[in-house]
């Protein structure tokens, strides 16, 4: 079955990766830029002829989203995609309030509309590992020591902008129920490597690094996996084939969301 992914923050080094793995699925892709400079960038990702006949580019600032989420909706509906990426983001240009602005506001006002749209059935987020406000049981103290340091002293307005994101697609995901995925995808420390073997799920620490590659093609097979769920996603360097991991951790349910404020909520 084909699908139209509609691409958040396209030119990313992630979305980079991804756009050309989508393509080959023969999907439609809807790459969104910040800059009409990129347009060719992102062309020419497609891999063949077919593949560019599937592959828009839409220029449309990140910035517009911020206003609302009648904003976001305008470009949903524009769209009309089926699956919605975020891997979007103000990548530390402009600030602490631009962070908020775009990590937080725009993330969670796409979340909101893409969770009210009957059409958008999955949403992926690409967050990081250390987004969460409570030690998950499975960790040893070096790693919650670690991915604190990492939310308080390293990346402060990230991480408030980032577990802001991450709750309100949970929260979305749990309104909407079984006919919308909202897959919170959470890589470690981020590498140039190539792809290859990785720890998914609910990984053993925080510490660890995972090629973007890696990340890309996690996003790709969980993406077009028939049964995935709402999951928090945990992802590193491992030793288990992607595809594996990502069957493994879809056909067992596992969530490294257990133990966050944000599932004792009510109704949740």
């Amino acid at each position: 079955m084909s699908h139209h992914v509609l691409v958040l923050g396209g030119h990313g080094k992630i979305a980079q990766l991804l756009t050309p793995l989508l393509l080959q699925r023969a999907w439609t892709v809807t790459s969104v830029i910040r800059s009409q400079d990129q347009v060719p960038d992102i062309e020419a990702l497609a891999p063949d002829a077919n593949a560019r006949k599937n592959l828009h580019v839409l220029v449309h600032s990140l910035e517009d989203l911020v206003q609302s989420q009648a904003a976001a909706q305008q470009l949903l509906d524009q769209v009309r995609p089926d699956y919605v990426v975020w891997s979007a983001g103000a990548g530390g240009r402009g600030g602490p309030e631009r962070t908020l602005a775009i990590d937080r506001d725009a993330a969670t006002h796409i979340i909101d509309a893409s969770g009210a749209s009957s059409f958008v059935t999955r949403f992926l987020m690409v967050s990081y590992i250390s987004s969460r406000r409570a030690r998950p049981a499975w960790w040893d103290d070096d790693s919650w020591a670690s991915a604190q340091h990492v939310n308080s002293k390293v990346l402060p307005t990230y991480y408030q902008a980032k577990i802001a994101a991450d709750e309100a697609l949970y929260r979305a995901a749990k309104r909407r129920g079984t006919s919308f995925a909202g897959i919170n995808l959470r890589p470690g420390t981020l590498s140039d490597e190539p792809a290859g073997s990785i720890e998914l799920g609910r990984t053993k620490g925080s510490n660890g690094k995972v090629s973007r590659a890696s990340v890309a093609r996690a996003a790709d097979l969980l993406l077009a996996h028939p049964d995935t769920r709402t999951a928090w996603i945990d992802l590193l360097t491992g030793s288990e084939d992607a595809e594996a991991a990502v069957d493994r951790v879809v056909r067992e349910h596992v969530d490294a969301v257990e133990g966050e404020p944000v599932t004792k909520e009510k109704g949740e």
